[in-house]
């Protein structure tokens, strides 16, 4: 397994963290002789969804579901559209983003433009923490040298995606979304096709992102442009 300590939560919600990451060849004993190595204010375990005996064992041991994390990758082709797709699409701009679309995104970000993450939907976390949790997540991709770029519908900003080099040939989509204002305009498939559409702009084989299941549209949106399933975790957590 892979124990993790998220000392950046500490900044970004205000607690002692660990995240773990459940590998194949673990078992519930060995969740229980390493329990103490990362016991936590708040702990999150990942675990592969067909390792059920661990799901079950993490349950009797206080842990509650939260979601399924499922990650995808695009092999760096533009997908084949349909005329509507293409007509939605191509309402949309996608520019790189400058200090100006940055401050707005903060903005977004601090009228809570997310809602279905696992901290948004924690009851014992408040909106200010899950806001709070985006802008250092943001933060920490500009101090990366990520690239930023934002999506515009009749010359007003309607949503922004980040992508981050990985390895050589490879980036990550690492952030998204569509702004308020526009969450009722279907834009979010917009939003998909030019992440792609970008990274082969900078000439990488493979595009890398994650999706909840929270994000009730994110799957089809995924599969409709191209992405490929890679990996599904589902994901516990306590407080302590």
């Amino acid at each position: 397994m892979k124990i993790t300590h998220a000392i950046w939560e500490m900044r970004n919600l205000g607690v002692d963290a660990y995240e773990v990451e459940v590998e194949v060849n673990d078992t519930p004993e060995t969740l229980k002789e390493k329990s103490h190595l990362f016991k936590s204010e708040y702990t999150v375990i990942k675990v592969p969804a067909t390792m059920m005996d661990i799901s079950f064992y993490l349950q009797s041991q206080g842990y509650l579901f939260i979601e399924a994390l499922t990650s995808c990758y695009h092999t760096g082709q533009l997908p084949i559209i349909s005329s509507l797709q293409k007509r939605m699409i191509d309402s949309i701009s996608c520019l790189e983003m400058n200090s100006s679309g940055y401050e707005y995104m903060l903005s977004e970000i601090k009228g809570g433009m997310f809602q279905d993450d696992r901290i948004s939907i924690d009851p014992n976390f408040t909106e200010e923490q899950s806001n709070k949790r985006y802008l250092g997540w943001v933060s920490d991709e500009l101090d990366r040298k990520s690239h930023f770029y934002e999506l515009t519908y009749k010359n007003n900003r309607a949503g922004f995606f980040i992508l981050r080099n990985q390895e050589p040939g490879v980036c990550l989509a690492s952030l998204g979304g569509i702004y308020p204002n526009y969450q009722k305009y279907g834009f979010g498939l917009s939003l998909n096709y030019y992440e792609i559409y970008e990274g082969i702009r900078q000439e990488v084989r493979k595009i890398e992102t994650s999706f909840s299941s929270n994000n009730r549209g994110a799957s089809s949106l995924h599969l409709s442009v191209g992405y490929i399933l890679k990996e599904q975790y589902y994901v516990f957590i306590r407080h302590n």
